[in-house]
């Protein structure tokens, strides 16, 4: 079984790794039309993630990472929840019985004391107006998470913030590509494409997906980031 998951995942990353997409130039673009039409956007935010600072916080948390989507296709998968409804409850709230946002009492969990950079960032420099999950996301070395799509509909939505990503450790998106991460990087995401990521690395690989409502001023950072991006593939 491990032989096989290894040969779908290359065989996916293989066929897709290299592919330049064609990123549609949209004659006035707005933030609705951009989400409905990536499958990623590299953001360019007026602020600075502070990765290294991040890089440490979150290492020393290691052994308290718990395995995410137990029993799903992928090795070496591991979460903590900076923000949700524990740190150790890392999917969604109808999973935990919850049947909307309103009733999930989502909070800043235990490890965020564990945590100052981290938690001060999110709260006073990402400009949300409420989170959902904010989750530490952990690939082990000769981790991967097998071709899925999360979703059934393809819109950019949650953010993946880079906090490190090893050399060997590629995010690749069926119709997109291999998706720019680098350490400090953020990217949008529309997680309806079928997607994988293998860390062929020999380092453990941090990253941080977050969820939830962001204020106005997101829709001019969306637009900016998406006239970058159509600038640097003419």
């Amino acid at each position: 079984m491990e032989h096989d998951n290894l040969d779908q995942l290359k065989d996916f990353i293989n066929k897709w790794k290299d592919y330049s997409p064609q990123v549609p130039d949209l004659a006035d673009p707005n933030a609705k039309q951009i989400r409905e039409s990536l499958g990623y956007l590299p953001m360019r935010l007026p602020l600075r993630m502070p990765y290294e600072e991040m890089l440490q916080e979150v290492k020393a948390l290691r052994t308290g990472f718990v395995s995410h989507r137990e029993g799903g296709n992928h090795r070496g998968w591991r979460s903590l929840c900076l923000h949700g409804l524990s740190s150790v409850h890392t999917e969604n709230h109808d999973r935990y019985g919850y049947t909307d946002r309103s009733s999930a009492p989502y909070t800043w969990t235990d490890i965020s004391r564990f945590c100052p950079i981290s938690t001060k960032f999110f709260k006073e420099n990402l400009g949300y107006q409420q989170y959902d999950r904010i989750r530490f996301m952990l690939l082990e070395p000769g981790g991967y998470i097998l071709p899925h799509e999360d979703v059934d509909w393809k819109q950019l939505s949650a953010l993946n913030l880079a906090i490190n990503n090893p050399v060997g450790c590629s995010f690749v998106m069926e119709n997109w590509g291999t998706v720019p991460f680098n350490p400090g990087s953020i990217n949008m995401l529309a997680v309806g494409y079928m997607h994988a990521v293998y860390n062929d690395s020999d380092e453990d690989r941090y990253h941080i997906i977050v969820h939830g409502v962001r204020d106005n001023a997101w829709s001019t950072y969306i637009t900016d980031s998406y006239k970058t991006m159509i600038a640097c593939n003419e």
